[in-house]
């Protein structure tokens, strides 16, 4: 992406969802910056990256991970690390978060959900 990173501003952003979109693709809106679940643009092209990028140019954007699994006893799932890799330079975020919680059992199914972590 040709945009520089941008700072995210200290005041209120919005988690972009898809029933937004079109609202913001037609007008600015009143928002400081976005929000993104980074497993929602791992895909390569498509509409919902095509709007990101048109977005991206307006607003700084914020990427919120849920599915990388911090705490899984498999460890890291490094093909998942590439593609938010390849995501983050694409998009340049002005921020990057994730969950520590496990979301992948120990037979890779996905659960869906952020358990804690447990106390040991």
């Amino acid at each position: 992406m040709s945009a520089p990173t941008a700072r995210i501003p200290r005041r209120a952003g919005l988690g972009l969802r898809q029933p937004h979109i079109a609202d913001f693709l037609a007008a600015a809106q009143p928002v400081a910056w976005l929000e993104v679940h980074s497993e929602n643009h791992l895909a390569d092209g498509g509409p919902r990256n095509a709007a990101l990028a048109a977005l991206r140019r307006d607003y700084p954007v914020s990427c919120h991970g849920v599915g990388l699994s911090l705490g899984s006893v498999d460890g890291l799932d490094r093909g998942h690390l590439a593609r938010l890799r390849a995501l983050y330079d694409w998009l340049e975020p002005g921020l990057v978060s994730e969950h520590i919680a496990w979301s992948v059992a120990e037979d890779g199914t996905y659960l869906n959900d952020l358990l804690p972590l447990p106390y040991t």
